[in-house]
């Protein structure tokens, strides 16, 4: 008998808290990431996607109903991210899965949103640049080459990518162009024949292509915009094009080419300019087997005029551009000194507007933090779909999830604020006792000691002393955070106020 109502009591208790997850679902059962994403992620998603023409009013409401769910829960699976919801899963399978939906159309809906949002900001900057995403499920066989092998069992597209921020918050904005293109396997080894295709034929065209694109969809406020790039931009007839269409720029010169005016190097002529009162001092990251240190920069700036490369297949005028010289002094021991040469439309007559050229060149990293976000973040490489096609329209969607994922972590970028701006009580506290031994405050701690505390939770020990998480190891302290959260919430109740 004893036995019997102990059973019959543990079935009550069952039945009572399948009942009390029910009635407090709202509270318990949140969303893994928790109050952090689902702020406002409707709401996100109809401003990203509501535009977006699919043929259908119907499919752009499901792609809007889609893109909220994966908002909610950046980085999760499509099932995970429908919590059982057997239609919304089939729902969103469809759509993904349906030939009318264009990936483009997706994009386009996207880039529109962001056009409008950047003309709220005075001055912004363009940072742009290439990365592959790269497959070996069952669909690698029907993508691009990506590496030097062609029997590489890792295929995929190339894609380039275009990021506004705002230049004086130094905020993103959002992504104003993205374009996708396979490598054919026949192509490869042909490397050496670039000299002799057309510049419209070379995959350098990219940057210039997406100069046209950007104007198109900013219109005037292109005067206010200035394109950041890397030296892969360095490409002469891309700088012609951006100077004769007025467009503003600041690229990282990779050849030391030769002025119009002398024999002399463009290098060489800005090394002989008196150095100005301004030096910068900038953190080098840490990187492959280069310690993270603190360099401390001289700036020397000119106006000088390039001459054109020889053997050019097409007449191309000289180019007078602005130039930057920012070259580390008292570089450590076996440590080769920092040194950036930055072509620009920007003054520099003065060190203080060399030291604002240098800036919007360093704010170039975050089309690299915007790259990882969507990688390891959102887990663009992580989808499996069996169809290119198919496949297409996820990585349109998870663009745009990867924006909201590094706006997201901005904000808590002000580690001075207390973490309560983003973590709700419950969060924060059940935080500090999973990773502090001392006395929980009685106020919110700051932002600054949040972030250390989820990359804790998450196993973050900080081995290459860089004091930077990576996103795998913040998501996945995330995600522990919220499942002890929960646990703590079921703990709170009681059964006899039921």
């Amino acid at each position: 008998m004893e036995t019997k109502h102990c059973l019959l009591h543990l079935l009550n208790l069952w039945k009572w808290t399948c009942l009390l997850i029910t009635n407090q679902k709202e509270i318990i059962c949140k969303d893994l990431r928790g109050e952090m994403f689902r702020r406002e992620a409707g709401d996100w998603a109809h401003q990203t996607f509501g535009e977006c023409n699919l043929g259908d009013e119907r499919r752009t409401k499901r792609l809007v109903e889609v893109g909220k769910r994966l908002a909610n829960q950046i980085g999760c699976s499509l099932p995970k991210c429908c919590e059982g919801d057997k239609a919304a899963l089939l729902g969103s399978y469809r759509l993904l899965r349906n030939d009318a939906v264009n990936p483009e159309a997706i994009r386009a809906g996207g880039f529109v949103a962001t056009a409008c949002q950047a003309q709220e900001h005075a001055v912004l900057l363009a940072v742009e640049d290439t990365t592959i995403l790269t497959y070996e499920h069952a669909v690698a066989s029907q993508l691009g080459t990506t590496s030097n092998n062609p029997n590489a069992k890792r295929r995929g597209d190339q894609v380039h990518s275009v990021l506004l921020l705002d230049a004086l918050s130094e905020q993103t904005v959002g992504l104003i162009e993205q374009s996708h293109w396979c490598r054919e396997v026949e192509s490869y080894g042909k490397k050496h024949q670039r000299k002799k295709r057309a510049y419209q034929d070379k995959e350098s065209y990219k940057w210039e292509q997406a100069s046209v694109q950007v104007e198109a969809r900013l219109g005037a406020k292109m005067a206010h915009t200035i394109s950041v790039c890397d030296r892969e931009a360095d490409v002469y007839e891309y700088l012609s094009y951006k100077l004769r269409h007025s467009q503003r720029f600041v690229v990282r010169a990779k050849a030391d080419r030769r002025l119009w005016e002398s024999q002399a190097s463009l290098f060489e002529t800005l090394k002989k300019q008196s150095t100005g009162a301004c030096c910068y001092t900038v953190q080098v990251t840490q990187r492959g087997g280069r310690p993270a240190r603190t360099a401390k920069l001289s700036l020397r700036g000119a106006t000088l005029t390039l001459r054109p490369p020889s053997g050019s297949r097409a007449e191309i005028a000289p180019l007078c551009v602005k130039a930057v010289l920012a070259e580390e002094i008292e570089a450590p021991a076996n440590v080769e000194p920092l040194r950036w040469v930055l072509l620009t439309t920007e003054a520099v007559a003065s060190p203080e507007q060399a030291l604002a050229v240098v800036r919007y060149y360093e704010c170039r990293w975050r089309i690299e933090d915007y790259h990882k976000a969507w990688k390891s973040g959102v887990g663009v490489e992580r989808q499996r779909f069996q169809s290119p096609d198919n496949l297409a329209r996820m990585i349109a969607l998870t663009a745009f999830l990867a924006v909201r994922l590094l706006q997201l972590r901005e904000s808590q970028c002000q580690p001075a604020q207390p973490c309560d701006t983003v973590l709700n009580e419950d969060e924060w506290q059940v935080l500090w006792t999973s990773t502090e031994h001392d006395r929980r405050p009685t106020s919110p701690p700051t932002l600054g000691w949040a972030y250390l505390a989820l990359a804790k939770l998450g196993g973050f020990t900080d081995t290459k002393r860089t004091g930077r998480p990576g996103w795998d190891t913040l998501w996945h302290g995330w995600f522990r955070l919220q499942e002890r959260v929960k646990g703590y919430q079921i703990s709170q109740f009681s059964f006899t106020d039921l």
